[in-house]
């Protein structure tokens, strides 16, 4: 939920015509009609002028919705095809109004909540902007996208170095990760052009190989020397310091 409980965030990606599928904190505040929010008229000839809007429609959180659904209501539906069969998530979809106290209008999104098979409790709510020639299948599927995002950066961390650095200048952090991304992408068409012979081949393995196979050169005395007396300067220097 740290980028869907942004209302900001979410409108920048609808101003800019770009579809979204978000999560959000179980508290976010929904409406299931037009909350219709107004600036209260002036009352008597005094005080300054009302500014800030409200509306009288009561509103309620998405985890307050999702408990007043009957177990009828929720639709299960195939994600992907995982390693140990179907991945399957049950799901409740329905149209809200969001409104975050400051636009003038609020918006009508599609909300989606969603439970592990099996379970008791939702693990997932959902705002998408997606339009309804989008069917709830895809939009499944998009929220379940997440995996692989999280899993990218999991491996990166693992076995890329990513989160490896020690600088103290932005410019250094972006060369880092530029390093960083530069060798998954490698790693990621490698995968890619053995997918047919090695369908089970990881980053894992891909990087084993590389150090197994590539040469490594062996440094000569005065290569030896010279990082040596390199070492030794710079503990001198700090000493001096």
């Amino acid at each position: 939920g740290g980028y869907g409980k942004d209302p900001g965030f979410l409108r920048g990606l609808a101003s800019r015509s770009l579809c979204f599928v978000a999560d959000v904190h179980k508290d976010q505040r929904i409406w299931l009609n037009d909350p219709e929010p107004y600036v209260p008229p002036a009352s008597g000839g005094r005080g300054r002028r009302a500014s800030k809007r409200r509306t009288e429609a009561p509103g309620q959180t998405v985890a307050q919705w999702a408990r007043q659904q009957s177990e009828s209501a929720w639709k299960r539906i195939t994600l992907r095809q995982g390693e140990k069969g179907r991945l399957r998530a049950e799901y409740l979809h329905t149209r809200v109004w969001v409104w975050d106290g400051k636009e003038e209008q609020a918006r009508c999104w599609r909300l989606r909540v969603r439970r592990e098979c099996g379970a008791k409790s939702p693990s997932h709510y959902v705002l998408s902007n997606a339009g309804n020639e989008i069917d709830v299948s895809r939009l499944a599927r998009m929220q379940g996208r997440r995996f692989f995002i999280e899993h990218a950066f999991r491996e990166a961390k693992s076995e890329r170095a990513m989160a490896d650095y020690q600088v103290r200048r932005w410019d250094a952090w972006h060369r880092h990760m530029a390093l960083v991304m530069i060798a998954m992408l490698f790693v990621v068409k490698e995968r890619l052009l053995l997918k047919q012979e090695a369908p089970l081949l990881s980053l894992a393995d891909v990087v084993m190989v590389l150090e197994k196979l590539l040469p490594k050169p062996e440094p000569t005395p005065k290569q030896l020397a010279r990082l040596i007396q390199e070492r030794h300067r710079r503990r001198q220097a700090a000493t001096e310091s």
